[in-house]
């Protein structure tokens, strides 16, 4: 008689140990789960953030402001044979970089 009941305070036990281990692994997974949607926000944020700024230092009026003081990197240089000047003298506006789109970013709604 006292084996059977200790047998099933055991067995009890044995399978409440796994319930707990289980919630456990369950509870582990739902925090890395809510963690990656957390960083997943954060990275959506800093990405429309980032395409903000983009648009903004990209706009005409911005592109317009560049000056003869822009870097030879970003503005195309072609030589002529009155090598920038506009035939009187006056050095010719600069030229604006241009901007090439292939594939837009898709938006996220």
């Amino acid at each position: 008689m006292f084996f059977r009941f200790s047998a099933a305070l055991i067995l009890v036990v044995f399978v409440s140990m796994v319930g707990i281990g289980l919630e456990k692994q369950t509870l582990k997974m739902k925090r890395a789960v809510s963690g990656q949607y957390f960083q997943k926000d954060l990275l959506l944020e800093m990405h429309a953030h980032l395409r903000l700024k983009i648009q903004t230092l990209t706009a005409p009026s911005q592109l317009a402001r560049i000056d003869h003081t822009a870097s030879p990197q970003i503005i195309p240089h072609h030589p002529t044979i009155d090598s920038g000047t506009s035939g009187r003298g006056i050095p010719s506006p600069p030229v604006l970089p241009l901007l090439r789109w292939e594939h837009p970013a898709p938006s996220s709604d």
